[in-house]
């Protein structure tokens, strides 16, 4: 791509000042087109350009080609010495031109081998997509359900295989916690079972914490969908606060029908605008998922800023309990990274222990190398504008506070590189929109010129945008925790190839990092919030109390939104606690001699105050005790802290450089369970601790590579009324199924395998199956599950139904199918009627087993 980008930069200059972007141009050379055509109505610098040149320089000379680019001398364009200042040697070539080569710059290093070590490093990061250190998964096969649904033939790895295959067959009611790296495609396992059902009516929801990340997602579907019979009536999926009131009251429609295959939605989406279409649509069993993106910031931001990633689990809990026997919504909370405090306020709020599993495939990004330097603050300012202008674009800057997002935005503004912009938790829609397409070059339509290089933004900003090429990270700041440091260096190369991230601290970053870090967590008036709620009740409901959320303790005077917003943390924190369970009002019901205007009226009025209601079940009989309930908040509340302040000493840890980077993040991302820790595979291209060893990385340029994660498949619950169970033999679990020959193999066996997946039976496998046969059985029995075992992995390690075929002309078991077929997981066997007897030699097994069908006799059963 590098030499492709010098001559496409070599044919601009030579056409300039006409500027059309060559054919193909992409990456860096386009960059390079949009900027040059701007600076003709100022909206890009002479710096710019100059900063792209020299990237397209410096990725030429990581590929091997160390030729100088041949620039104009013009107005317009940047000086002799100009060229010079932004870290290029320049010649003159004649009166018209000037000879331009790039200078390399890394971030401040130790002569020795650790400097080696930088260079070579930011050589692969210019390298990009040629990069030898590029993250590359072991593709699998796809299932046939993966195909089916999103048109894909493969998974990106063992993890997402893993993780698709269990959220796909998770039972109705069941939540599904998946922690699975950036770029190992967590969307797409969300996706692929609610696209699945292409025929029937029902609606998913999907949370996002963010409008951008949610017309994302609106833009991903739409590609998926195309002109699908399931495609959205309207055509559109985000549900977000600048829509048009007569498109949203569509949509809501649409949901409440079944006709929204799925809506992206934020979470005060969840708790306001929908509520009543999702309530509908759950009562008449069309709410098929719940899914939950970014599934961390249930805890980072719900205890905070957004209660409503934790109000939205007592909705969740009325559909269930609101949806038909069999059709309960399914709950998927995924996320890039877990700590043991999120996942435990997951099953707190989302989930029960008994359908609860977890599927943990983590991983640490490979892409990143870690510099962190700390510096006074006038220093601090000089070293970052020399990063911005000379690390490789596209880039972000992190900052904590909005207002340092302005400033830094206009500091590097004001010396020249005019293709900035920030973005914050106060932009508005149509800012972060018009942003991120300036950003990525992407609009709603197709591609766009490009605007921004580099963004200034807060923590806001970057959840889930899949911007692949981010090739630097620079933080002028202290992140409050590891978690939101490696969640905002996860920006960078989530195409797979390295990036940099660059962090300078000064010493003031402690304190505003101590200030962000102290959660807003209730503490003394914890007990006289929750006893005037508790005495002001408005009614006794089936299983607790009907609490008013604008309840004013005794020392309030006024009513007012932050009043309800303490209550709602106030018993955010006691769910915490398990001293209670906050759910949904239930929707009143018609009486039978009610005229039909009062009952409109009262369900009008039901939901016009649902926002200030909740239904809340005392599940501890000493909750109304006040020392008790001091007692159980203040243990609540310590584990919460505990948690935050661990997080920022292990920053503060890797400040110092005294650890490596990867020991730090997965100390943090270990999951303590019953069967022993659920750990994080370590990776570290690079760090400050790493590189002080003045010893260079081991060929393949990694001081640290980890193992490629393998969950195991997720075993809901044991198999029950499974089909031809009734002509098993006591004891048995393995029912043996014959045929006489191979035209009757041919003609018969793929009417049992169809059968058997219409009933449930999801894993298929065995030498025996026709790959092809089972992709067109996927068709028709969708919504239903198809899954090849082509690897073996459930054979020997799945607990639930297998249907094994063996080959035509198999007359033995080899060791993996006897081993599985005397075990006690149910396995139907369909064989030749010659299969030896593994225990009896000289026997046929369909002589000696006392669970045998033939094929015809299997089939007049089904």
């Amino acid at each position: 791509m590098s030499t492709n980008s010098w001559v496409q930069a070599k044919q601009l200059y030579a056409e300039w000042p006409t500027v059309v972007a060559p054919d193909g141009a992409s990456g860096t050379a386009r960059r390079l087109a949009d900027a040059l055509a701007a600076l003709s109505f100022g909206a890009s610098g002479w710096r710019d350009v100059a900063a792209l040149t020299r990237q397209i320089l410096l990725e030429a000379v990581a590929r091997g080609n160390h030729s100088p680019l041949t620039v104009p001398v013009d107005p317009l364009l940047p000086t002799f010495a100009q060229w010079w200042e932004c870290g290029c040697q320049a010649a003159t070539g004649d009166s018209k031109q000037l000879v331009v080569r790039a200078v390399p710059w890394h971030p401040p290093t130790p002569d020795g081998l650790a400097k080696e070590a930088v260079e070579a490093d930011l050589r692969e990061v210019y390298r990009g997509q040629d990069s030898l250190q590029r993250r590359t998964l072991a593709g699998l096969p796809a299932d046939p359900f993966w195909t089916a649904s999103l048109g894909y033939d493969s998974y990106y790895s063992i993890g997402q295989r893993q993780a698709a295959r269990s959220v796909a067959m998770a039972p109705p009611g069941t939540t599904t916690i998946v922690c699975l790296p950036t770029g190992h495609g967590k969307t797409p396992v969300a996706l692929a079972p609610i696209l699945l059902d292409d025929k029937g009516a029902g609606v998913s929801v999907v949370v996002v914490p963010t409008v951008v990340l949610a017309l994302d997602m609106e833009r991903r579907t739409r590609a998926l969908l195309g002109q699908s019979r399931r495609a959205a009536p309207s055509g559109r999926y985000a549900y977000t606060g600048d829509l048009p009131d007569d498109l949203k009251r569509d949509l809501r429609e649409d949901i409440r029908t079944g006709r929204q295959p799925v809506i992206y939605a934020a979470p005060e989406s969840i708790t306001t605008g929908l509520h009543s279409a999702l309530d509908d649509a759950a009562e008449a069993g069309l709410l098929r998922y719940f899914v939950i993106d970014e599934a961390h910031l249930i805890e980072q931001w719900g205890n905070d800023f957004r209660p409503d990633f934790q109000t939205m689990a007592g909705q969740r809990r009325a559909w269930i309990r609101r949806s038909p026997k069999g059709r309960e919504p399914r709950t998927i909370v995924m996320s890039a990274t877990l700590t043991a405090q999120q996942v435990d306020a997951i099953k707190d709020l989302y989930g029960e222990s008994e359908t609860t599993q977890v599927v943990w495939a983590s991983q640490l990004r490979s892409e990143p190398s870690y510099y962190i330097e700390s510096l006074p603050a006038k220093e601090r300012e000089e070293a970052v504008l020399e990063a911005v202008a000379k690390l490789p674009r596209p880039m972000i800057l992190y900052v904590s506070m909005v207002d340092d997002a302005y400033k830094w935005e206009s500091r590097i503004k004001e010396i020249g590189f005019l293709r900035t912009a920030s973005v914050t938790g106060d932009a508005s829609a149509d800012q972060r929109r018009e942003r991120m397409e300036g950003w990525s070059g992407n609009g709603a339509s197709g591609p766009l010129p490009t605007r921004y290089d580099v963004i200034v933004g807060t923590s806001a900003f970057g959840l889930g945008i899949d911007l692949p090429d981010v090739k630097s990270v620079v933080h002028a700041c202290l992140p409050e925790t590891v978690d939101r440091y490696y969640q905002e260096v996860g920006r960078g190369g989530r195409d797979g190839s390295p990036s940099v991230a660059y962090m300078v601290t000064t010493r003031r970053d402690s304190e505003i990092a101590k200030s962000i870090n102290s959660p807003v967590i209730i503490k003394g008036q914890a007990w006289p919030r929750w006893i005037s709620m508790f005495n002001n009740k408005i009614a006794k409901t089936a299983d607790g109390y009907l609490i008013d959320l604008d309840t004013r303790p005794p020392n309030i005077s006024v009513s007012t939104e932050m009043n309800r917003t303490w209550n709602i943390r106030t018993l955010n924190l006691m769910v915490r606690a398990k001293l209670v369970e906050v759910r949904t009002p239930p929707v009143p019901s018609p009486s039978g001699d009610e005229p039909e205007d009062e009952w409109t009226e009262r369900l009008a009025a039901y939901y016009k105050l649902l926002s200030s209601r909740v239904d809340v079940v005392i599940l501890d009989g000493k909750t109304n005790d006040p020392q008790y309930f001091n007692n159980a908040i203040e243990a609540a509340r310590s584990g919460m802290l505990a948690s935050q302040t661990n997080a920022l000493t292990q920053l503060k840890a890797a400040v110092a450089g005294d650890i490596c980077m990867a020991d730090i993040l997965v100390g943090y991302y270990t999951l303590p369970t019953a069967d022993g820790p659920l750990r994080t595979s370590p990776t570290c291209r690079g760090c400050n601790h790493c590189r002080r060893k003045e010893a260079l990385p081991p060929p393949g340029g990694f001081y640290r590579t980890g193992w490629q994660p393998h969950p195991s498949l997720t075993q809901w619950r044991a198999d029950s009324n499974l089909p031809l169970w009734n002509y098993l033999a006591e004891g048995d679990r393995n029912l043996s199924i014959w045929w006489r020959d191979e035209r009757e193999a041919r003609s018969l066996v793929p009417d049992l395998i169809e059968a058997l997946c219409r009933r449930g039976i999801a894993v298929i496998g065995g030498p025996g199956v026709d790959e092809r046969i089972l992709g067109k059985i996927q068709k028709s029995v969708r919504p239903e599950v198809v899954i090849v075992d082509q690897d073996e992995d459930l054979l020997c390690s799945y607990q639930g139904s297998v249907v094994w075929m063996l080959d035509s002309n198999q007359q033995v078991m080899n060791d993996d199918v006897k081993e599985r077929f005397w075990s006690m997981d149910s396995t139907y066997l369909i064989h030749h009627q010659d299969l030896s007897h593994p225990k009896k030699p000289g026997y046929r097994l369909i002589d000696v087993h006392s669970s045998t069908l033939s094929i015809q006799s299997a089939l007049g059963a089904l």
